[in-house]
């Protein structure tokens, strides 16, 4: 690959618009029809990798299923944060599922779920020090070497205080840059933390340089489910994310390819009505519009 094409490679995609997280079940099949009958307009589906691990080429029947949109991986299989070198095998099998879903880039977590060798089956906080920091650097910067799709970073939840200088995001924002990569902020999982390691969100949020981030998670609860009262947490949690997302769009830096909802995420209550997403789709199109229409013009 040539230096220019790998300063191609790593430049934000323009716009995409909105999207969200489809799951690899019958009711999620169900759940794309549904808005397809609502006229919802869905600018780019993700998948989860992991859904696919013993038959990747059936990614491509579900993407057959979603219309053949442009899609993105969500991953942890690279292990980027282990000195060991991801097992071939599972690059290739990452690289057919980029191939057959129309993929664009691929998501993968700044976190720790063992080894090449040893799976824990649980994502660990990275340890935030100058000596694994780089390890990631190096890591990723070889995976998006070899890969026909980049990879793009994510931060995880806070599980426990930092060990190294570096907390998450810190991290997360100098892997990106040293490995010069892109980044999917996860407004969720800043939420997420507080269920393990309560941070400051806004602090941490600070910490992300916003003109590297190609992606974003937005969980969106189911609405019903949110009026009972053992949900009053997340209505405050849901206000937030709708808001900072708001505020961000309003930054000069902060220009996303996509902003992926998070219809059944970790975290949240069950997924929301179909007409509730097709109306946060818009919304977030609507949030778009000032940035879709100053790419038109430099065009």
């Amino acid at each position: 690959m040539t230096s220019a094409d790998q300063m191609r490679r790593h430049q934000r995609p323009a716009t995409i618009g909105a999207g969200y997280l489809h799951h690899c079940i019958p009711g999620h099949q169900k759940y794309f029809e549904r808005l397809m009958e609502l006229d919802a307009r869905v600018d780019m589906v993700e998948y989860l990798a992991a859904h696919f691990a013993t038959d990747p080429d059936y990614l491509g029947e579900i993407n057959a299923v979603t219309a053949g949109l442009p899609s993105t991986l969500h991953s942890y299989e690279y292990m980027l944060g282990s000195v060991d070198d991801p097992d071939p095998e599972t690059v290739r099998r990452l690289q057919r599922m980029a191939e057959v879903s129309n993929c664009l880039w691929i998501g993968e977590h700044v976190g720790m779920v063992g080894t090449r060798d040893t799976y824990t089956g649980t994502f660990m906080q990275p340890m935030g020090t100058d000596e694994q920091t780089q390890v990631f650097i190096d890591n990723l910067r070889a995976a998006n070497a070899e890969s026909s799709v980049p990879l793009i970073i994510e931060n995880q939840p806070m599980l426990f205080n930092q060990i190294g200088p570096r907390s998450v995001c810190q991290q997360v924002a100098d892997i990106a840059v040293g490995a010069d990569a892109g980044i999917l902020l996860s407004l969720s999982n800043l939420v997420i933390s507080d269920d393990y390691h309560p941070v400051d969100w806004e602090s941490e949020l600070s910490r992300i340089p916003l003109d590297r981030v190609w992606q974003v998670h937005l969980p969106l609860p189911n609405e019903k489910e949110l009026a009972e009262p053992e949900y009053a947490r997340f209505r405050r949690n849901e206000k937030w994310h709708f808001s900072t997302l708001e505020r961000l769009f309003k930054e000069k830096d902060f220009r996303p390819s996509v902003v992926i909802l998070e219809v059944e995420a970790s975290g949240t209550p069950s997924r929301p009505a179909p007409e509730r997403t097709k109306e946060r789709l818009e919304w977030v199109r609507e949030l778009m519009a000032p940035q879709i229409e100053a790419e038109e013009k430099a065009r």
